[in-house]
């Protein structure tokens, strides 16, 4: 089963794709969307389905990514929906509060909404399609600026690195955990809110000691392996390919024309 932020091997243009190609669009298209106009927006998640398809990545693995967010997705939709002026198409009454849900307001959640979806579909394209050896270097790279103002770069792409790694590691954990309460009889169904609360609380703790456990394996591994802080060497060389040129240049044109019609809509 796929965990997000797992690399999916593939041999697509999108996996050839230099990382700090790739790293460098998402970062503008994070700017750009929060700041565009609804049209602009439909016709860039329209781009990012494309992508997906053009990167061999499942819509499966989409779903997935999306799943454990939906809830909040919806929050921010109902939020806009009901309490955003406009006119009202219908009244909910409860209890000393009159809310009515305006067609203004479905039409902003939706809006609002879909942006964040995008924002999450660039981060699973990116993630999938780029090993983490890869990502850390182009992080390196991006950062390598600040090293003059005496930011410590390598210790900041380190910590990136084993956070990309140990959080699919910690959904694994869960899953573990669940799986191992549910063949020991666990039903949680029908049950009471303090038992179920009663449950995640159990579930939460032993989670956070087998991902203790975790960090104090990778801790001991790497004075192991001698590990400093500091500048560091690495395996992975990044190197930019006529096609990574024509690429950026595409991405910057784009850019440019969807800024342009942004404008004049």
């Amino acid at each position: 089963m796929y965990h997000t932020g797992f690399y999916l091997n593939g041999t697509s243009p999108i996996h050839r794709l230099d990382p700090r190609v790739k790293l460098a669009a998402v970062i503008v298209l994070s700017m750009v969307i929060l700041c565009v106009k609804p049209p602009i927006v439909i016709l860039v998640a329209a781009v990012c389905l494309c992508i997906v398809f053009a990167g061999s990545i499942p819509l499966r693995i989409i779903g997935q990514a999306v799943k454990p967010l939906i809830i909040f997705v919806g929050l921010i939709f109902f939020t806009h929906a009901f309490f955003s002026e406009g006119e009202a198409i219908a009244l909910v009454n409860l209890p000393y509060l009159n809310i009515s849900l305006s067609r203004n307001g479905m039409e902003e959640g939706g809006l609002v909404a879909l942006r964040f979806l995008c924002l999450i579909v660039a981060a699973v394209i990116l993630t999938t399609t780029t090993t983490p050896s890869r990502m850390i270097a182009a992080i390196k790279y991006v950062l390598g600026p600040f090293k003059r103002l005496h930011v410590p770069v390598d210790d900041i792409a380190v910590m990136m690195m084993l956070a990309m790694r140990l959080l699919p590691l910690l959904l694994m954990e869960k899953e573990r955990v669940e799986t191992a309460q549910k063949t020991r009889g666990c039903d949680l169904q029908g049950k009471r809110l303090a038992v179920r609360l009663k449950a995640f609380i159990r579930l939460t703790s032993t989670i956070l000691l087998g991902v203790f456990r975790r960090a104090d394996e990778l801790a001991l591994a790497m004075e192991a392996r001698c590990y400093n802080r500091g500048e560091r060497t690495a395996f992975v060389e990044l190197s930019m390919r006529k096609t990574d040129y024509g690429i950026a240049a595409v991405l910057i044109v784009a850019g440019g024309v969807l800024l342009g019609l942004n404008s004049f809509i």
